[in-house]
């Protein structure tokens, strides 16, 4: 039995945000609960509003902002822990309804090690953690997790659709979640969703940006705080700097823009620096879960990540906003036009529609996600995402104006004897069948073009093929 926990922007608790599935409360807890993703996701806050709105008992210990509370955690009996907290907080503490959340438990390595003595001796007691640098306490100190004993969520900064409800589009989100291939868009409908999406562009999906946005009403204001949640990423290089030499990673750090959308060359992000190098400050940021990295599939059989190539890959940065502001953007340097916004902006729309194809599956998976190129001399060729559909390969182009010629699709299609292709653009949804235009070729399949707005209904939408 699972009891859905709602994250919202704001107080209201009607507009779901996040979805995040619990271990109900009868009597015992199956799995210690660890949420992770990268700082200002809301990690904390979902967590409060959980216990808030459910009346439980939150025992928050917050291992970076309260040091002295690290000294409770050497100890492997979790009921001397728990006592010594009620002393501490000065709290009753009822096992059954309660739920204690150790937050940034990254700074606390040793409470990592306790979670399998809260499992196996408190089972009664819920317990969550919670860290943005979590890999870099597992790899520094040789940890393992206990296996059977810990569920994950992957976390990511709010999706187009979870925006749409923090602004009150409750009935165009109602809509996208119902359409069905076939049906045809409204233009105005389809007009006022492409508003929506250029504001998401802009602004991303963290959700304090998002917040300050529906309370204020200004871009420019949320656009203060969206570079604010830059520079704390940049603050958090002294933590990196033991690694490696904090000038490099500064360096990389402001390149990792120009890796959205195009293959990551070493040489590009840090001249006259050993690959090795540049490529273990790419993990770091990895590790931090700024950047994901998109690796090249063969992509002949399934599961995809078994032909992976990691010497090929490309970038997915973290949010949208984030990667505008990255880049130097703020929304006073955007057009304000939506033609000239959305017209020659491939790699923005392969960073939206990427940043929400991570999270497509479930949210106790890790966030995977593939693409496809040949790279010959005068034949090269690229297809931006490839997606496992079911027991089908389903690749996906991104266009973000005008539709172009589809040459790569056509020689994928192709080579791997495919039937169905997806593409997003700013048009409303088509179903059609294509002849490839190659030379010598007549070969056949179905493209299924849908807007970019509706990247949240892909799997729902493509079940059919």
């Amino acid at each position: 039995m699972v009891n859905p926990i709602c994250y919202q922007t704001g107080d209201n608790p009607s507009p779901i945000i996040f979805t995040l599935i619990f271990i109900t409360f009868t009597g015992f807890i199956t799995l210690t609960f660890i949420i992770r993703g990268a700082r200002q996701v809301g990690k904390s806050t979902l967590v409060r509003l959980f216990c808030q709105n459910n009346d439980l008992q939150l025992i928050d210990v917050n291992f970076e902002q309260n040091h002295t509370l690290k000294t409770l955690f050497t100890s492997n009996d979790p009921k001397k822990i728990i006592q010594s907290l009620e002393v501490l907080y000065n709290v009753r503490i009822d096992l059954e309804k309660s739920v204690l959340f150790l937050d940034e438990i990254q700074a606390n390595p040793e409470a990592i090690l306790t979670l399998r003595y809260f499992f196996e001796q408190l089972p009664q007691l819920a317990v969550i953690a919670a860290g943005s640098l979590l890999e870099f306490a597992l790899e520094q100190y040789e940890l393992s997790m206990p296996v059977g004993r810990i569920e994950y969520f992957f976390l990511g900064p709010m999706t187009f659709e979870e925006f749409l409800g923090a602004m009150g589009a409750e009935q165009l989100l109602a809509y996208l979640q119902a359409y069905t291939l076939g049906d045809e868009i409204p233009q105005a409908i389809h007009t006022k969703a492409l508003e929506y999406l250029r504001t998401y562009h802009m602004l991303g999906g963290m959700p304090q940006v998002l917040k300050v946005f529906r309370d204020t009403g200004s871009l420019l204001e949320a656009d203060k705080v969206k570079f604010s949640i830059l520079n704390t990423y940049r603050d958090d290089f002294t933590k990196y700097k033991t690694r490696v030499e904090l000038s490099k990673l500064q360096e990389v750090f402001d390149k990792l823009g120009t890796t959205v959308g195009k293959k990551i060359s070493y040489v590009d992000l840090l001249p006259q620096e050993r690959s090795a190098v540049t490529d273990k400050i790419l993990n770091l940021f990895v590790q931090a879960r700024i950047l994901y990295r998109t690796y090249h599939s063969h992509s002949n059989n399934l599961p995809l990540k078994a032909e992976i190539n990691r010497k090929t890959s490309k970038g997915i940065l973290l949010d949208i906003g984030i990667y505008l502001a990255l880049q130097g953007l703020s929304i006073a340097d955007i057009p304000q036009d939506d033609e000239l916004f959305f017209s020659n902006k491939e790699e923005l729309a392969e960073q939206f529609i990427g940043q929400h194809l991570l999270f497509i599956q479930p949210n106790y998976m890790y966030p995977e996600l593939y693409y496809w190129c040949r790279e010959k001399a005068q034949s090269s060729a690229e297809v931006d995402f490839v997606l496992q559909q079911g027991n089908s390969i389903l690749p996906v182009e991104v266009k973000s104006g005008k539709t172009g010629t589809l040459r790569s699709l056509h020689l994928f299609m192709e080579l791997k004897q495919l039937a169905v292709a997806l593409r997003f653009s700013i048009h409303t949804p088509v179903v059609e069948t294509i002849t490839s235009s190659l030379p010598k070729s007549d070969y056949c399949y179905t493209l299924v073009t849908l807007p970019l707005y509706l990247v949240g209904q892909t799997k729902r939408l493509m079940k059919s093929f």
